[in-house]
């Protein structure tokens, strides 16, 4: 049951409209993302509350990385994923509240930083969860931990003005400073062997609420290729380690994907955080589809002509 009274119009608004031009309407969320969102469309959901239960529920979400434009994120936001990764470690931007407000509360937003020392802005902006890259030892995933939440338990400075006061704190229900920053999720990326062997001591630190592998880079810090990913042995073994060590503690796992051909293989993997779509891929599978789509009715004019 949603604690929220604002609005909550249908994805890309209206639906007979949309139809039209063959937009499907997105499928219901189970359990409904509302129930997590923020106390008002600008501050976090409560996200390590929905990633707690993922191993029951799975999360479906989408990898956003190619197209950074407040247009392109906002028929993101009103698309009806449970979340978005915004890949910040590879292009520099800030899209949070265009999707936050578009998807009208169902939608959370994870920030990938592109290095250790990125976090405040991703959390002042008002993300979600913030995805540190390239984690490989208790070490670093403490230093991750202290940086993201406040003393007593950690060392971050509190910015005077992303939470201002009489506006930010002034939503419906409350939602201070703190309550509501402490509510938004750490992820902690894997992307090498060393960081598969110490997946485990990393998993079992208190405020950690998921592991990321990162297939990808996996496969590079082992001398592979993207063709070797999910078949070499010795890349099977790091992301079983992972997933091991998220199952064992009950964390979320997510990993990224291209399109929703490979959300079943990444549930029967462990996955809880899949990814159904790639902004690139969407673009790119689009156009050509409907470029042949095109050509065939052009054959079909050309053989009628004649």
């Amino acid at each position: 049951m949603s604690r929220h009274s604002f609005g909550s119009p249908p994805a890309f608004g209206d639906a007979n409209f949309a139809a039209v031009f063959g937009v499907p309407s997105a499928p219901e969320q189970d359990p409904s993302m509302l129930n997590y969102r923020g106390y008002a469309l600008h501050q976090a959901f409560d996200l390590r509350s929905r990633m707690a239960i993922s191993r029951e529920k799975p999360l479906v979400g989408m990898f956003y990385g190619a197209f950074p434009h407040p247009s392109v994120a906002r028929m993101i936001g009103q698309a009806g994923f449970d979340y978005v990764i915004l890949d910040w470690e590879h292009t520099p931007y800030k899209l949070i509240k265009v999707i936050q407000y578009a998807g009208e509360g169902r939608t959370a937003v994870v920030v990938r930083i592109p290095g250790h020392d990125h976090h405040f802005a991703a959390w002042d902006a008002g993300a979600s969860g913030v995805i540190f890259p390239h984690i490989q030892n208790v070490e670093q995933a403490k230093a991750a931990i202290s940086a993201c939440r406040f003393p007593p338990v950690g060392n971050r400075s509190g910015p005077p003005n992303a939470m201002q006061f009489g506006y930010n704190d002034g939503a419906a229900g409350g939602g201070g400073v703190f309550e509501v920053w402490n509510r938004a999720a750490i992820i902690l990326q894997i992307e090498d062997e060393e960081g598969a062997d110490n997946a485990d001591a990393i998993a079992a630190l208190e405020e950690v609420d998921g592991l990321m592998l990162g297939p990808g880079d996996l496969a590079f810090s082992l001398g592979l290729t993207f063709a070797e990913i999910g078949k070499d042995e010795k890349w099977l073994s790091c992301a079983s380690k992972v997933a091991t060590a998220a199952e064992n503690h009950s964390l979320a796992y997510l990993m990224p994907g291209m399109g929703s051909a490979q959300v079943g293989l990444h549930l029967q993997s462990g996955v809880t955080m899949t990814c159904a779509a790639n902004d690139s891929m969407i673009m790119a599978i689009g156009l050509r589809k409907e470029l042949i789509s095109a050509h065939e009715q052009l054959a079909v004019w050309k053989t009628s002509k004649h």
